[in-house]
């Protein structure tokens, strides 16, 4: 190592040790990895909001020939920023069973922002350090939980895209840069769009950094601004013909409004767990740590610019843009990445002692603590399986949720505090398990590519089950009907009914009989 980087607890320098300090590094990674998916290893379908509706989606798309499916959905290919697991999904789910498939995938949104972070830190500061494997403390975050799987698979790949960037024109190779970069751009395109923009945030930032550093050392000349700026263009441009080909494209539209409590909550989506106290015990130890090495720390070339620029999104933006949702929760992620991707702390041993094993100790809670609650949440995913194990092929279920009002903390399992439920698509089994109909799946055109074919488009609408007292209350007021159309007729239109989230207040409703009464799910059947 060289003589002036202390605290070998997280930077190496030269490496004089080599190969042994490698083995190292690869063992604490490889350590990491798998204490991170050892929550996956106890649960067939983990207590994460949007999963099971994916595993639908994927399902349909592997077996588009099947004959009850078929008749119900199709596969709807179209040039779209949210085929990345799709196209994995699609062609994984030929060869094993959807539920260790969907584990799979799941395993890759969670390990890919650590991989890239790490592959741009080490291209950053040109060592290997353990410092971005620190970054599992926030592998566990709001958008894992919430099944966001696109959004962190090309988070990983803006940070591996820009570390190859950044590699190549250290090199000066403008033009192979320019190539890599439209590759790279492509493929984040098609994995989720925030991917391709934190890619050229993350690009723009380091040559404006490096176009900086040549003027203030007096070499700049215009040559280097004209190269930059085609490379950039270069790299740009097939991204944005296929945007502007895309059903995606067009105009950019915001909903929600800036509730600033709501902003200041959300800081802590890089921690957040189905604990309240844990998720701020988290964030409190995290900004201790940062305190801890941040005045020993060096920072990657344009990191500020990037800090900067994702700080003011996070104010400005609304809680959804073009249909994305909780978009100041996935900038607050990204952000907390990014303190791992550009730091490289630097730190005597005692201090360095301290850091490592106040984030080895919280990662290791944190994950047991997930654990715990997903083997606990595996009784509440057998019940709904066992209920909709009586529903027959081909058969169309209304999914509905037990009444919340006042249950903004349970079930305890399945509540992400301050952000959401994370039960509302567990219906989404039926497609899978059944091959039943339920009328929420996600098959929107301009977002995936799967759709729903007449006579069922007629009663589907994407978004959430509603309360079970809606049912009673017909008729329905025009804002139900905004959220669920599909509640005109449904005594006509479906075969059952299935309660989940169930409780001892669930109301009667005449016309329904009882076929399983569970203590989390309820299946009626219908009677007309």
């Amino acid at each position: 190592m060289n003589g002036d980087v202390v605290g070998s607890s997280f930077t190496f320098g030269t490496m004089s040790a080599g190969s042994r300090i490698t083995l190292l590094w690869l063992a604490v990674a490889t350590a990491l990895s798998i204490s991170l998916l050892f929550p996956l290893f106890i649960v067939d379908v983990p207590p994460i909001e949007d999963y099971p509706n994916h595993l639908a989606r994927f399902f349909i798309l592997a077996h588009p020939d099947d004959p009850i499916l078929s008749k119900m959905y199709a596969p709807h290919w179209a040039v779209l920023p949210n085929l990345g697991m799709d196209l994995v999904g699609a062609g994984l789910f030929r060869v094993v069973d959807p539920f260790i498939g969907g584990k799979v995938l799941l395993a890759l949104s969670l390990l890919a922002p650590i991989a890239g972070v790490t592959l741009y830190h080490r291209i950053a500061f040109g060592c290997v350090s353990y410092w971005p494997l620190a970054s599992g403390l926030v592998a566990y975050n709001a958008t894992f939980f919430l099944g966001f799987m696109n959004f962190l698979l090309s988070i990983g790949i803006a940070f591996a895209g820009a570390a190859i960037w950044i590699s190549l024109r250290r090199k000066d190779h403008p033009k192979l840069s320019a190539v890599t970069g439209a590759i790279a751009a492509t493929v984040a395109f098609f994995t989720h769009i925030f991917g391709l923009v934190f890619l050229f945030l993350l690009i723009g930032s380091s040559e404006l950094a490096d176009l900086r550093r040549q003027h203030s050392s007096g070499e700049l000349k215009s040559s280097a601004i004209l190269t930059s700026g085609i490379a950039m263009m270069a790299a740009a441009l097939p991204a944005v013909i296929i945007y502007s080909a895309s059903p995606f494209g067009g105009a950019v539209t915001a909903e929600g409004e800036w509730p600033w409590l709501i902003k200041a909550l959300r800081l802590l989506s890089p921690f957040a767990v189905t604990s309240a106290p844990l998720m701020i015990q988290s964030a409190g130890l995290f900004v201790i740590i940062i305190v801890l090495v941040w005045r020993h720390t060096d920072f990657a070339p344009g990191a500020w610019l990037v800090f900067g620029a994702l700080a003011v999104a996070y104010v400005a933006v609304p809680f959804d843009i073009k249909g994305g949702s909780f978009v100041d929760a996935r900038v607050a992620v990204i952000f907390a990445f990014m303190l791992f991707a550009a730091l490289n702390p630097r730190l005597a041993p005692a201090r360095g002692i301290i850091v490592t094993v106040a984030i080895v100790a919280l990662i290791a809670t944190r994950v047991a603590f997930i654990s715990s609650g997903w083997s606990s949440a595996r009784r509440d995913v057998a019940d709904v399986r066992a209920a909709i194990s009586n529903v027959e092929p081909g058969a169309r279920v209304l999914a509905v949720t037990g009444s919340t009002e006042g249950r903004f903390w349970e079930p305890e399992n399945w509540i992400l505090p301050g952000f959401y439920r994370l039960y509302l698509h567990l219906p989404a089994l039926l497609v899978v398990d059944r091959r039943a109909f339920w009328p929420l799946l996600f098959a929107s055109p301009t977002q995936q590519p799967v759709s729903t074919l007449p006579p069922f488009d007629r009663i589907s609408q994407m978004g959430e089950p509603v309360d079970w007292t809606r049912l009673a209350n017909e008729p329905y007021s025009l804002e139900v009907l905004m959220r669920a159309r599909y509640l005109v007729g449904w005594r006509a239109n479906f075969d059952y009914v299935l309660v989940v989230d169930a409780h001892p207040e669930t109301l009667q409703i005449s016309g329904l009989v009882h076929v399983h009464d569970g203590p989390f799910a309820k299946l009626f059947q219908i009677v007309r």
